[in-house]
Parts: C-alpha cells; structure tokens; sequence
C-alpha cells in the first residue's frame, strides 16, 4: 500500500513538472492540485483564494512613433481574443508600459523590457500586473521574439502564464 501511495505522489508530481515548468512549480508548492482538466490545457488549480495558473499566448504586429516614443500593435491572444494595445517607451531605459484591451473591453496593464541578442534579436518579457474586468487582479509574464524592422514595423509573438 505504501509503495502504491509513493508511486502515485511521485507521477503527481513529475506531471506538475512537466505541465508548469519547474520554476512555476517551485512558486505553487507541493499542495497545489493539478486536475485532468488541467493536465490537457496547462492550468494548474490553485490553493483557495488563488487564480489559477493558465498558458498565455500572443501574436500581433504594429508601429513605433519615434517622434513621441508611443507604439501601438494588434492582434490574436488567448484569454483577450482579437485585442489592440498601446504604450510608451522610456527612451533612456528601453522599458515599456501600456494596456492592451479585449474583444469585450476588459484591460490588461504590463510593464516589458527588451534584451538584444549577440545577433541582433530582440527578446520582449511582459509582466502584466492588473488591469480592468477580468484582469482587475492580473499577474504573470510571458516572453518572445520581436522582429522590427527599418520602418520601426514590428512583430511580436509571446509564450507564458497569467493567472485572473
């Protein structure tokens, strides 16, 4: 009985791994549930009075104005749908703030910054922290590539977790 018990808490947690990553692992803690639901989507149930851990992903494209250091872009995101999204760019810092709004309204405020690669990348990390709606207590990040080119035409296509 008691190898079986072992056996069970071990699978149970080699899928935590596997489905959030060991860092997000190590932040929920071993008394985090993981549902069937949530082994097929990503989501890991949370301890009450959490939101749960959901994947995030975004693809858009759109302008910096470098007269005014505001951009704007639009596009397809899980959990915002068709969405559009503004900001402002520090220019002695390279960060940025903005919000982007959902097909239904509700905001979703972040703060990014930029790394650049030995080649030449460009690295996005957004770090959304609240928003309205849904998102009033948003948190999370996601990171990707950005690709800009000459015109300051960009796209950008994102990977990573929010909770809501």
């Amino acid at each position: 009985m008691n190898n079986r018990l072992a056996r069970t808490g071990l699978a149970l947690v080699t899928l935590l791994f596997l489905c959030v990553g060991i860092n997000a692992a190590a932040e929920i803690g071993a008394s985090a549930l993981v549902s069937p639901i949530g082994l097929k989507g990503g989501l890991v149930l949370p301890l009450q009075g959490q939101s749960p851990i959901r994947p995030f992903k975004l693809k858009g494209g759109g302008q910096i104005d470098i007269d005014t250091f505001t951009f704007s872009f639009a596009g397809q995101s899980t959990h915002l749908g068709q969405y559009t999204a503004s900001g402002t760019i520090d220019p002695s810092t390279f960060q940025i703030q903005g919000a982007m709004t959902s097909a239904d309204g509700d905001t979703l405020n972040w703060v990014a910054y930029f790394q650049f690669g030995p080649l030449g990348e460009i690295e996005a990390t957004f770090t959304f922290a609240g928003g309205t709606g849904r998102f009033v207590d948003a948190s999370g990040s996601a990171t990707g590539p950005i690709a800009l080119d000459p015109d300051f035409m960009f796209t950008i296509n994102l990977l990573g977790t929010i909770a809501y």
